[in-house]
């Protein structure tokens, strides 16, 4: 018994000396500033049409409008969708029986 308690307190001896070490600064660990994965970085953001907002208030009622117009774009979007996929039908259609007064 008395061996793991003389184990344990020195591993936790080591532990508080080196977390205080750390803690100092003594032990510095310096990270890349900037890391490459084989892509290119995405072009920064255009910040120039954002409102200019004083409060949390205004901000929180910014951010509705947008997400609100993000629901509709997407609406319009999922409408134009199905739009594209009806004319391509048609066109299909078209093309069928285009060949086929082609061929008789």
């Amino acid at each position: 018994m008395r061996s793991w308690l003389g184990v344990l307190s020195r591993v936790s001896l080591l532990t508080a000396a080196l977390a205080l070490g750390v803690m100092s600064g003594c032990v510095s660990v310096k990270a890349p500033e900037r890391i490459d994965v084989g892509r290119e970085p995405p072009p920064p953001v255009d910040s120039s049409r954002l409102p200019a907002t004083a409060t949390h208030d205004e901000c929180r009622y910014e951010l509705e409008k947008a997400y609100q117009n993000i629901q509709y774009l997407e609406g319009e979007n999922s409408r134009l969708e199905r739009k594209s996929q009806e004319y391509k039908r048609e066109r299909d259609d078209y093309k069928k029986r285009l060949k086929r007064y082609e061929d008789d």
